[in-house]
């Protein structure tokens, strides 16, 4: 029913003093449900109000996963004495008086019985909605009311600004918050443990021996590695990809993310197309144009690794100086030390300067230098400087001044040294680290820059950038210029780098003597410190610690190895009594609960998201209590379709139909997909950023995140001290028990706290969580909405906590004091 029709039905009840019930089926329920958008899964009708042993009932309850509102209706034909001629009216003592203030004040006390926020008060006539229970210590009297006088003021006159307040969909995304309240935002007090704790209450009292390796380590686990010695890279450089397509530990099937070019691309990681890149180096002398180049492959893959290997390994000789002939050149432009404000093409030709500078064939006179500036030369001295053409002193003289002036302006230099070089011998420009720079405007400079100088001096260009990068620029000018060759690296296998890394860990400290203080005070020594590495590398590979590694690491290979390096570095991994465990029994594993504690916190004390590798599935971070799980149901759900065989995405339009449906606006999703995109527990299967228009699926990490981490121990002690206790009984009960751990020393009795401590916060997300499980089910979402992911991990966090306990009293149960646990 259109508002125009609801209109003449109003008036008609009126003339005719129609009863409370006619007015709301015929008039209220339309506007509810035809005009405002409501359905019937939002509304609860006649909801019994009972209190001190009198029962009402509730005309009308709206609730959704975000808010909920009392309606609460009078005839048609009553009138609302005292209704002030106003929009905003605050809620004084004055304007509660008559028909009018009576209505406001019974819709009120309905809501605070139900503990309702909002109200709306009306006659079929005139509309009141105000705030009927505040959180945020406004007295009633001093809040604020906006009034629709009449039902023609509602339906034409003012019929938008009604619409924006009270429709379903203006309400789910916060319209009665902002307008009534001034602010959608309503947790505001500091409620989050890492805001008070800023040092851990644990004390580390090993004697770590990483001070011992620590040159090895920083060598052999830092990307640096790929442009050093050609031996080591070749040491590291790994071939097998990564190939789990179902993790039977989560039941999960790891879904692909689509191709980003139109044509197959060359895959160097599989044997047939191993030798892609040199194969396309051996043609390019043959060819009549150059080759344009994409090395495309998600964030830490290993674009350079693979462009450093063809370069100094698969094909040194390609490159190798040649005395008497040019040769070909291979010029990486580095642009991760770029500054933004330079320009791209000055920060380019300083970089071919410099190797023109280092290069023998390109830096020397007879063999270069004078060719390249031949044709020039001999222009100046047949025509302006003809006069001197015979005399050979001036003649040098004229051409050094040429040479030192191209040289100190740059460009001229380079481009004619360049385009000499490039029209003997193949030369490729090759552009790596653009994506180092999140700005979209410096990266297309960067691009442009690059491919307008590759053309115009005939140069092989090769660009490396992630696949998201090329996604945002591949239909820009620049690059539908370029007919690209398009190579992709797979991630490889995680564990397989760390091996090779280890095994250069072991090469690099093989035979080296070392001596350090035990934990008794007795100096001990080593004569072989690679035997450190052993112990170390046992405990990784093949182990629960390994597994953590390379799940967090969600395939990027320069992560896994600066969480592996930080690890070591953290002091929990070898201490001179898990030396002389290992040496005496050959095998020594280090606590695995200590592994995830350190790789979560990194360098940090307390665990804060924006600085660890794991981000907290328990705080949307959007301020508001209502939607502060939001992150966690949108993660449950994928992760549950998942599951499925036949799985390939989920549309970003279906998860908004799914969170629109049990109430939350279509702001809150976006951010929400936004994060768990940023935070690695989803994919756009696309590359592209995060969208309604997107396909997403979740990570090997966001299915951990679902079904494993959540009941783990340590990642709950952890994230709980980043995530917003809205309950304030709750917040003051974990304020206490962390204030009885950090006083405790005893370590046994200590971990009880914490057991404690996390068996509190476990049930108060899990009871936070229920209703969004109420809403799916109520609602009739599909299955995959509707599972409560905390519920099932009960069981096992539990299971873990008993664990703990064991292990400490096992270990500490002399009454040790503290130490890690």
């Amino acid at each position: 029913m259109s508002p125009a029709d609801i209109l003449r039905t109003f008036g008609h009840l009126r003339l005719h003093d129609a009863n409370e019930a006619t007015t709301r089926l015929k008039v209220l329920d339309r506007v509810l449900f035809d005009v405002l958008g409501w359905t019937l899964d939002d509304v609860e009708v006649e909801e019994r109000v009972s209190e001190d042993g009198a029962t009402e009932f509730a005309d009308y309850v709206l609730r959704t996963g975000m808010t909920s509102v009392i309606v609460e209706a009078k005839k048609a034909g009553e009138c609302f004495d005292g209704a002030p001629n106003l929009r905003r009216v605050q809620l004084g003592r004055k304007v509660l008086t008559g028909t009018f203030g009576d209505a406001i004040l019974q819709a009120r006390d309905y809501a605070r019985k139900k503990s309702v926020p909002f109200a709306v008060a009306k006659n079929g006539n005139c509309w009141v909605v105000y705030p009927a229970t505040r959180a945020d210590q406004v007295p009633f009297h001093s809040s604020s009311a906006i009034v629709f006088p009449s039902l023609q003021s509602a339906l034409q006159d003012d019929f938008a600004e009604f619409h924006d307040l009270l429709s379903r969909q203006a309400v789910i995304s916060g319209s009665l918050e902002a307008e009534l309240l001034g602010r959608i935002e309503n947790q505001i007090e500091e409620r989050r443990l890492n805001r008070f704790y800023f040092t851990s209450f644990s004390k580390i009292s090993r004697h770590s021996l990483f001070p011992l390796i620590e040159n090895a380590v920083t060598t052999a686990f830092t990307e640096e590695i790929v442009t050093g010695d050609p031996d080591l890279l070749e040491k590291c450089y790994m071939r097998t990809p990564e190939r789990i397509r179902f993790d039977r530990r989560i039941a999960m099937h790891i879904a692909k993310r689509e191709s980003v070019v139109s044509k197959p691309p060359k895959r160097p990681m599989k044997d047939k197309d191993a030798a892609a890149l040199s194969d396309i180096i051996d043609a390019a002398a043959s060819r009549a144009r150059p080759v344009a180049i994409l090395v495309l492959g998600p964030v830490g893959a290993g674009k350079t690794t693979f462009l450093e290997y063809t370069r100094k390994v698969a094909a040194p000789d390609r490159f190798r100086a040649d005395g008497g002939k040019p040769y070909p050149h291979w010029i990486r432009v580095d642009f991760k030390n770029f500054a933004s404000g330079e320009a791209p093409i000055q920060f380019l030709l300083t970089a071919l300067k410099e190797h023109i500078n280092t290069d023998p064939f390109l830096s020397d006179y007879d063999r270069c230098l004078r060719h390249a500036y031949k044709d020039e030369n001999e222009a100046l001295f047949r025509g302006p400087l003809f006069l001197l053409a015979n005399n050979e002193a001036e003649r040098r003289r004229r051409v050094s001044d040429l040479l030192t002036r191209d040289y100190a302006e740059t460009k001229p230099y380079v481009e004619k040294v360049l385009r000499y070089a490039a029209r003997h011998a193949p030369v490729f420009l090759v552009v790596d680290n653009v994506d180092q720079h999140e700005s979209e405007g410096v990266q297309a400079a960067i691009f442009a820059d690059a491919m307008a100088l590759a053309h115009r001096l005939s140069l092989n260009l090769v660009c490396a950038l992630r696949e998201a990068t090329y996604v945002r620029h591949r239909n820009s000018p620049t690059f539908d210029a370029f007919d690209f060759e398009a190579i992709v690296i797979d991630p490889p296998d995680v564990k397989s780098v760390l091996s090779r890394r280890f095994f250069v860990c072991k090469h690099l400290l093989k035979d080296q003597p070392a001596r350090f203080q035990a934990e008794n005070g007795a100096e001990m020594r080593l004569s072989d410190l690679s035997v450190v590495i052993d112990l170390v590398q046992g405990s990784v590979l093949g182990s629960e610690i390994g597994n953590i590694i390379e799940v967090l690491a969600t395939s990027d290979i320069r992560l896994a190895l600066r969480m592996t390096r930080e690890f070591l570095q953290s002091g929990y991994t070898a201490s001179g009594k898990a030396l002389q465990v290992y040496q005496s029994t050959g095998r020594y594993m280090m606590p695995q609960h200590e592994a995830l504690r350190a790789i979560m916190l990194g360098n940090r004390a307390v665990y804060t998201e924006e600085y660890s590798v794991l981000g907290n599935p328990f705080d949307a971070r959007l301020n508001r209590t209502e939607v502060q799980l939001l992150r966690l149901y949108v993660l449950s759900g994928l992760v549950q379709h998942s599951s499925a065989q036949t799985f390939q995405h989920l549309s970003g339009e279906e998860v908004r139909r799914a969170v629109r449906e049990i109430g939350y606006g279509d702001d809150a999703t976006l951010k929400v997909l936004a994060d768990l995109c940023a935070l690695r527990f989803l994919h756009t299967t696309s590359h592209s950023p995060a969208t309604m228009e997107a396909n997403y699926i979740p990570s090997r990490l966001g299915g951990y995140v679902v079904r494993d981490l959540i009941s783990n121990f340590t990642f709950i002690e952890n994230v709980m001290s980043d995530t917003f206790i809205a309950d304030p009984s709750i917040w003051e009960q974990v304020r206490e028990l962390t204030d009885r751990i950090y006083a405790e020393r005893d370590v046994v009795k200590k971990l009880q706290i914490r057991k404690q401590r996390a068996e509190v916060f476990f049930a108060y997300i899990r009871e936070s969580y229920s209703p969004l499980r109420a809403e799916s089910l109520r609602r009739g979402l599909p299955s995959q909405w509707c599972s409560h992911p905390l519920e099932s991990a009960e069981r096992q966090f539990l299971e873990n906590l008993k664990r703990a306990t064991r292990s400490a009293e096992r270990n500490y149960g002399g009454g040790a004091e503290s130490r890690p646990v």
